[in-house]
């Protein structure tokens, strides 16, 4: 019998867990002990004189399991009703059993400080140790594996060492993948390419946010960009992005992915399995994209089982969308520590006045002239184009009054009266730049500005575009998009009144 298979080292000694439901207890298992998980089966052969915790054995691509019922090994309450129920197939090195539990939870990351180990003894005791995270608010027994390959009067079927030997030879090596649903269809990614899958939080708010990037979430100092699974395949959305957060009824979860320190996660209706396979095992997928790598690599498929798309984690780590959306988070949200700040080399400090149009903009205060409150009566010149809203007499000198959004394509204003107007001066022209509101001035460093994403760019109408071009992360978190009044001077100089 081959023995269990191992995930890939992981450089920070973290270890995988694989967390399951039993009535309200929620136990885990090291995700290297867990061959597969499969549905309750149609046909269980009972054994005579069998332990009762022992529920008999069922046939697995025709090898024989036997089942345990964990709740009764454990005393605990019975779950509820066996169709539902799920088979956790642990392997050993002379065979393998099943465990039967009610649900599936959760794929943990823990760190070796988060993992406690109990007293072995005779190696009887089912709990082997426990997990203390969020902070020890939450604590998860660990199922000892030694202890259940050790279980009493259990018939673990043999296999020819021999025989087992000519089957590897035979065969490539069997990998371990989670299986996932998005809407109807089931996928999944192999064991390597998952950094960690949790539950679904309350998502941050992000510039880069459009319909297939729902936000971002912190994962323990990580900017973690979130993408809508469902949306990017083309697949009908089954449940809105905006179910209360943390709500243990809520089945989704969201699947981390790590790359060569490129993280961003996978919205997904529902984590189902451990899943195994053999490369030579998988189905062919037809690729409708030539002109790209293969998103699959190919189709898990069992008798009496639902099929399962395996997804080529290299070409989704690859793909234009996802590349953007990480490579852009990670320069927009990335925070730097105080000894990076202090050995990064300072540039010119600069002031700028930050104001609202639709979101936090901002333009240096050496390009302002001054600011003044929206005037309630302007010159309507006649044959005046849609950006301009009059023309205003300021201390005996005519300024064109700008409506900033309907140059830049936006929806009006909510509060026209209640606007302020930036007063810009390009030669002995001068303008006014009507915005929402006036909120703050502050000072950034030159050296903190970086260019605006491409995905970024591509969201925003081509006139703002030519005329924002950088962006600045404030000290609360919040981008502030830097709009270059130069650029923009020029523009209205030529056409405002034309």
């Amino acid at each position: 019998m081959a023995s269990p298979i191992a995930t890939p080292a992981r450089q920070d000694g973290a270890e995988l867990f694989g967390s399951f439901h039993l009535g309200d207890t929620e136990l885990v298992l090291p995700v290297t002990a867990v061959q597969e998980v499969v549905n309750y089966p149609a046909a269980i052969t009972q054994v005579p004189l069998a332990p009762s915790y022992l529920l008999g054995l069922f046939n697995l691509r025709g090898r024989l399991i036997p089942i345990v019922h964990l709740g009764q090994l454990l005393q605990l309450p019975d779950g509820g009703a066996r169709e539902a129920a799920k088979i956790a197939i642990v392997e050993f090195r002379q065979g393998r059993i099943g465990l039967l539990f009610d649900a599936t939870g959760e794929i943990l990351r823990v760190q070796p400080e988060q993992k406690v180990s109990f007293s072995e003894g005779d190696g009887s005791a089912m709990i082997g140790g426990a997990l203390k995270l969020d902070g020890g608010n939450r604590i998860l027994q660990i199922l000892s594996v030694d202890a259940l390959q050790h279980l009493h009067d259990m018939p673990i079927p043999k296999v020819d060492a021999n025989e087992s030997g000519r089957q590897r030879t035979a065969q490539g090596q069997r990998r371990q993948g989670v299986s996932f649903r998005v809407s109807d269809t089931r996928l999944a990614l192999p064991m390597g390419a998952i950094h960690e899958i949790i539950r679904v939080p309350e998502l941050l708010k992000s510039v880069l946010a459009s319909e297939l990037c729902l936000g971002m979430l912190n994962l323990r100092g990580n900017t973690v960009p979130v993408l809508d699974f469902a949306r990017f395949l083309g697949l009908p959305c089954e449940a809105s992005a905006t179910t209360a957060a943390a709500d243990f009824e809520d089945p989704r979860r969201i699947v981390v992915i790590r790359q060569q320190e490129m993280d961003f996660g996978l919205l997904v209706d529902d984590v189902e399995s451990i899943v195994s396979y053999r490369d030579e095992e998988l189905l062919a997928i037809p690729s409708f994209h030539p002109d790209r790598p293969p998103l699959f690599t190919g189709c898990i498929s069992r008798a009496g089982m639902p099929d399962i798309i395996l997804v080529n984690e290299a070409a989704l780590l690859s793909d234009t969308i996802v590349s953007e959306l990480t490579q852009g988070h990670r320069a927009l949200y990335t925070l730097e520590s105080e000894a990076d700040r202090g050995q990064r080399r300072r540039g010119v400090r600069e002031t700028y006045v930050t104001f609202k149009l639709d979101q936090l903009m901002g333009m240096r205060i050496d390009q302002l002239r001054e600011v003044i409150d929206f005037p309630h009566e302007v010159m309507q010149p006649p044959g005046a184009p849609a950006h301009v809203r009059g023309i205003l007499n300021l201390r005996r000198k005519l300024i064109t009054i700008i409506d900033l959004r309907a140059l830049y394509g936006m929806k009006g204003y909510a509060d026209l009266p209640g606007a302020k107007v930036l007063v810009v001066e390009n030669d002995e022209e001068q303008f006014g730049l009507i915005v929402d509101a006036i909120e703050n001035i502050v000072t950034i460093d030159a050296g903190d500005k970086i260019g605006v994403p491409a995905i970024l760019r591509h969201q925003i109408e081509l006139p703002l575009r030519n005329d924002m071009r950088e962006v600045v992360e404030l000290s609360d978190q919040r981008t502030l998009l830097l709009l270059d009044a130069s650029p923009l001077k020029q523009r209205l100089s030529s056409r405002a009144l034309h």
